[in-house]
């Protein structure tokens, strides 16, 4: 007999179920067991598939606080700015919090009676070194007269200060150049001695070649708008002449100069690398690379930009070729594998790429929030490598000998821990991408960013590079493309003078006229090494208006 049972069917009653026979009860007992198991077999499949679901909605929710993050928050990232107070389960960004009540005013001038020698404030300081016009103010005598009719005398003079801004101003420069012919019908004709001209034909001078250099390479004005500029100004020079002049000043005077900070940083023995894309019309993606050497005791502070076309490994390899030295780079494969090949070449990874990283989850706590498991590992995880950052910084100014000796005793059980604790974080939290993107990163650059720990001279990240790219970056999202091949290699020099000159506290403007008044005085692409030295930006020969006083 078979009884069949289902959730329709009308509930039995104790009557009718004592009429069934033993057969029929242990159908219907059979097939009721048969169902629960089948609904408990369910049940954890759906309980599963929530578990999943609920995995997946966490963990997008993480990246899209990320990304909002990414795209609307602060980006700056100096390792320990960030404080945590896992008590209260928040965190707080100093800089913020010590602005959040008022805005600080600008700091005013006083108008003193001049008695006595008085301390320079703030403003007198910032106004060191710029020409000062005294403006004098007077009563006139028949007013001084009915005030004071015994007579009178002057005290000290009130005395306060204005800043004022002249904007740039046009000139031309037109040389007449005396030619001379003898008396007696002689065809010898003789003219008198001229500067060379910095472009043949051409209305381009020294200070006018800067202004464009400044403006596109320093403050990544697109030359469309300084032509407009120009234009406001009654001067009429299009975008295209102005493309035209940088890339014949590349080529005719300052690839020697190029080719000095090549040799250079290929002989200090330290190199950061970075890359970052660009479009070039009628081409696949295009790459614009920089080398810095990170200056110190040892060596000046050079940014080399350089148009090697792709990010293939096979063009840094080449590149590189013949370099002995460390490389301090990010994560990107072609330079272990460089390392690899070449026994001269170490590479040292980034501590700011494995913070970052972590930092990114941190950032989107919220105020108030509590901490989720994976929150409180990606906290700790920043901890723990702000707090090598702390100490190897507390002996920045010491001698090599002791940095690398505080690293060896205070930093190296660091990280020794730190690697002992990723790894053991990596098989207990689950279900966060961005956490085990964090992890696994980490682990797999262990061999690299450990390097630091046997040379005093190596940084714990590559952050100079990245920030000197920056500046190419900023460029590019102002004009977006570069026209060629020419532009491309043209730009990549011009922005090595404007970043290294910056670097070596220049100012970019007055170098790059002095550079420029120098070299034309010398037959093109045949400067003498003498002279080359003396303008590079680092040599001591460079001229004191070219420097800086003051920094922030």
């Amino acid at each position: 007999m078979f009884l069949c049972y289902n959730h329709s069917m009308e509930k039995i009653s104790d009557i009718e179920l004592n009429k069934l026979s033993k057969a029929a009860v242990i159908a219907l007992y059979t097939q009721m067991s048969e169902s629960l198991e089948t609904l408990s077999e369910q049940y954890k499949y759906i309980q599963k598939q929530n578990e999943k679901l609920s995995k997946q909605i966490d963990d997008l929710t993480e990246k899209l606080a990320i990304l909002t993050m990414q795209r609307f928050g602060k980006k700056t990232e100096t390792a320990g700015q960030l404080s945590f107070d896992l008590e209260n389960q928040c965190i707080l960004n100093e800089a913020e919090k010590l602005t959040e009540k008022s805005i600080p005013n600008e700091p005013e001038f006083e108008e003193v009676i001049v008695k006595r020698k008085k301390r320079k404030g703030k403003w007198d300081i910032d106004l060191e070194g710029l020409d000062v016009e005294v403006v004098n103010h007077e009563c006139i005598e028949d007013e001084l007269k009915k005030e004071f009719p015994k007579g009178w005398h002057t005290l000290d003079d009130e005395i306060y200060r204005e800043l004022q801004y002249i904007p740039a101003k046009f000139k031309v420069l037109e040389h007449h150049v005396k030619v001379y012919a003898e008396n007696q019908g002689s065809e010898i004709i003789l003219r008198a001695p001229k500067p060379n001209r910095l472009l043949d034909h051409s209305l381009l001078t020294p200070e006018l070649a800067s202004a464009v250099f400044n403006a596109k390479y320093v403050n990544a004005v697109p030359l469309n708008r300084l032509s407009e500029e120009f234009l406001r100004n009654d001067v009429n020079i299009s975008r295209q002449n102005m493309a035209g002049w940088m890339i014949r000043l590349a080529e005719y005077y300052l690839e020697p100069i190029h080719v000095a900070m090549r040799d250079y940083i290929l002989s200090t023995g330290y190199i950061h690398c970075d890359e970052t894309p660009f479009t070039m019309p009628e081409h696949s993606k295009e790459y614009m690379w920089v080398f810095h050497s990170p200056g110190g005791a040892k060596s000046y502070p050079v940014y080399l930009y350089e148009y090697l076309g792709s990010r293939n490994g096979n063009v840094i390899a080449e590149y590189l070729k013949g370099y002995k030295g460390v490389l301090i780079t990010d994560g990107y494969q072609p330079y272990h594998t460089l390392s690899e090949k070449e026994e001269d070449i170490r590479v040292a990874g980034c501590w700011a790429h494995a913070r970052r990283r972590f930092a990114e989850i941190v950032k989107t706590v919220k105020k108030g929030a509590h901490l989720s498991p994976v929150q409180k590992v990606a906290v700790e995880a920043v901890q723990r490598i702000d707090t090598m950052y702390h100490i190897v910084n507390r002996f920045k100014e010491t001698s090599a000998k002791e940095r690398l000796e505080n690293r060896k005793q205070s930093v190296s059980p660091l990280v020794d821990a730190y690697f002992e604790w990723v790894k053991e974080q990596g098989h207990k939290v689950s279900g966060s991408t961005k956490l085990t993107n964090a992890l696994t990163y980490s682990v797999n650059q262990e061999k690299y960013l450990r390097e630091f720990l046997t040379d005093a001279e190596i940084p714990l990240d590559n952050n100079d590079a990245e920030r000197s790219i920056k500046a190419f970056c900023a460029g590019k999202h102002s004009w977006h493309i570069i026209d060629s091949e020419k532009g491309a290699k043209s730009s990549a020099l011009l922005y090595s003078i404007a970043e290294t000159a910056k670097a070596n506290n220049l100012k970019p403007y007055e170098y790059f006229v002095h550079l420029l008044t120098e070299l034309q005085r010398h037959p093109r692409d045949r400067v003498p090494k003498e002279v080359l030295q003396k303008v590079m930006p680092w040599s001591e020969d460079i001229p004191k208006e070219c420097r800086k006083t003051k920094t922030r």
